[in-house]
């Protein structure tokens, strides 16, 4: 399928759809034909990334995610997504392998907080991501404060919650984020995007899926529109 957008989801599922679904509804389109041609991998089996970077013992996820890139290459994808923050940690290393743009939503998203004139946020991912400094180098390099909020906290509502399949309730959310003095807070983990849909967030909740859809959609040269 030439031309399309291959997703290496199933990291985790429920971002992965979320993001299908998204697309789907942000692109301007009039028939099925106007959509987006999409390749979905839902690899759930995929080692878990933040246990592979917190204890190299564990099982490498790399391995699994350069072949899946290959296969979405074969298949004919002009660029590729992966919906997993912590991933961003293996980019370098995919990208070296494949030919086509391997889409980096920490960078992505660095940039779009640094062209919003944003200057301290609340970095809100899992303890691989954090523990990498992926999104601190990024903020970094654009001169934007942040500041970590309670690391269990946040664990509790990815691994307990939203990938245990369980709703999130305001209470333990609101719990996570009082009195953090930022203008803004990143979704540092995709489990978390669909966090703020549940809840209904406010624009003040950066989700790097949102900053990958524009991305995408503009790759393609596909008119975009509000419905979500």
């Amino acid at each position: 399928m030439k031309n399309s957008l291959g997703i290496i989801g199933g990291v985790g599922p429920l971002a992965s759809s979320y993001l299908y679904e998204m697309i789907t509804k942000k692109t301007k389109a009039n028939k099925d034909q106007e959509h987006l041609d999409i390749i979905l991998l839902s690899h759930a089996s995929i080692p878990d990334r933040t246990a592979y970077i917190l204890n190299h013992s564990n099982e490498n996820p790399f391995p699994y995610l350069l072949e899946d890139c290959k296969l979405l290459q074969k298949l004919g994808a002009k660029m590729i997504v992966i919906p997993c923050n912590t991933s961003c940690y293996f980019h370098e290393l995919l990208q070296k392998e494949i030919d086509i743009p391997i889409n980096n939503m920490v960078k992505d998203t660095a940039e779009y907080l640094d062209n919003k004139n944003i200057k301290k946020v609340a970095i809100l991912a899992t303890t691989g991501t954090i523990k990498s400094k992926l999104y601190q180098n990024e903020l970094d390099k654009h001169n934007i404060d942040y500041v970590l909020p309670d690391q269990d906290k946040v664990m509790n509502i990815i691994y307990n919650y939203i990938k245990a399949g369980k709703t999130i309730d305001e209470d333990i959310w609101d719990d996570l984020i009082n009195d953090l003095d930022v203008e803004a807070y990143i979704l540092g983990c995709t489990e978390l995007s669909v966090v703020k849909k549940d809840l209904k967030l406010n624009k003040a909740f950066i989700d790097p899926l949102e900053v990958e859809t524009e991305i995408i959609l503009n790759f393609f040269g596909k008119q975009t529109q509000e419905r979500m």
